[in-house]
């Protein structure tokens, strides 16, 4: 299936477009090496806009593509920036996505950088919002080593822990995710799961 302006397929999971703010100094499509994606997408993208992609793709066969016996994919939102900075969209979009694909659960792929004082209302509007997931980018299992491979331009290491942590124990199911290669796996998924992650998972690039 071809992607669009507002949306394209990763790890055949559909994934829209949310926005270009960004926590980070790069987008986590970047860190994938899919940086000819960043100039395809829209930067900013309406809630219509959204709901008009993922009708598209949805009426093009993306369920039936997406479904298996055990678990149906259903949505992801990340794209150039990062969904939690971008939760008026999401605000717009996802009510009334719930109410045509009810029952589709929706993840949102982001780095995770939270004030530790926000993450409790953030994570109870997700959850209003009937976001099921969060994958969040885990890269490195201390201060310095993520300091360098994210350059942060907000929050750290420490938020990123007190934010997986938060998003757990409030009821979201959170995966914690590094692109290959991974040097210290073993580290990280201890991490993870010490913090209230599902799983730790390595993507390909």
């Amino acid at each position: 299936m071809a992607s669009s302006p507002y949306y394209f397929f990763q790890q055949q999971r559909l994934t829209l477009q949310c926005g270009s703010r960004l926590p980070a100094a790069q987008s986590l499509l970047q860190l994938a090496g899919e940086g000819d994606l960043l100039s395809q997408l829209a930067p900013q993208p309406t809630a219509q806009q959204l709901l008009d992609a993922a009708e598209q793709a949805y009426q093009a066969g993306y369920e039936q593509q997406a479904s298996t016996e055990f678990e149906l994919q259903g949505l992801a939102l990340g794209g150039i920036g990062d969904p939690l900075l971008h939760t008026d969209v999401l605000a717009e979009f996802l009510p009334v996505f719930k109410q045509k694909r009810h029952g589709v659960p929706v993840t949102l792929i982001t780095y995770g950088l939270v004030a530790p004082d926000d993450a409790p209302a953030l994570c109870q509007q997700l959850l209003e919002l009937e976001v099921e997931k969060l994958d969040i980018y885990l890269p490195a299992s201390n201060p310095p080593a993520y300091q360098q491979a994210v350059k942060p331009t907000q929050y750290g290491f420490s938020e990123l822990c007190q934010f997986i942590h938060t998003a757990s124990e409030a009821g979201l199911q959170v995966t914690c995710f590094a692109y290959a290669p991974v040097a210290q796996q073993s580290e990280l998924r201890a991490l993870a799961l010490d913090l209230g992650a599902r799983e730790f998972v390595v993507k390909p690039q």
